[in-house]
């Protein structure tokens, strides 16, 4: 049995729909200063994405809830939030823009990343205190379950899967080279060698 991408983006909102909202997000997650960096699709397009996600979660966005979209550099929009996001929100924003409902991804190549800067320590066993360092969040490569996203501060990658919206540590990265393309270089972003 082969499910076709229809399937597997309903199979995501099924997850954002029920499976988020049974598990609180850490309290300590906390992050300021997010952008969005897009690219695979038109900016009126991404608009009517991020309007049909306002419009998903405008129980849980505050009235005030906003974006910017401006063109970026290497043929990627730029996605900021002038009167913020919360955090989890954001990682949803970033897995819906991968995978919106009612568009035709066959015959795309999407690939979508945001930027942070942590403001409370919330990843799992990192040694030492990450607030302050900028994180990437980002759609890993060769995603299956489509209800995810990665993490990745200095040389350490960790994933947060939406169904239980518990950071964990994982070994592999699984950045998709679109993405050094697009986002802006820091620490936070560099692939480290294997």
């Amino acid at each position: 049995m082969t499910l076709d991408i229809t399937t597997i983006s309903a199979m995501g909102i099924f997850s954002f729909l029920f499976g988020c909202g049974h598990a609180p997000a850490p309290a300590n997650f906390q992050l300021s200063d997010e952008l969005l960096f897009v690219r695979g699709w038109t900016k009126p397009e991404l608009q009517k994405v991020i309007a049909d996600f306002s419009h998903m979660y405008s129980d849980r966005l505050p009235a005030d809830f906003s974006t910017a979209v401006e063109s970026g550099d290497h043929g990627a929009l730029q996605v900021s939030f002038p009167h913020d996001i919360e955090p989890r929100l954001f990682c949803w924003l970033i897995n819906y823009v991968q995978y919106p409902k009612d568009f035709d991804l066959r015959s795309r190549s999407i690939v979508a990343a945001g930027v942070a800067t942590i403001q409370a320590d919330f990843l799992p066993a990192s040694g030492q205190s990450q607030v302050g360092k900028r994180i990437l969040l980002y759609v890993p490569a060769h995603d299956t379950e489509h209800d995810l996203v990665f993490g990745r501060v200095d040389a350490q990658s960790y994933e947060y899967p939406f169904s239980s919206e518990q950071w964990r540590r994982v070994d592999d990265s699984r950045l998709p080279d679109a993405i050094t393309k697009m986002t802006p270089p820091n620490q936070a972003m560099q692939r480290t060698a294997r």
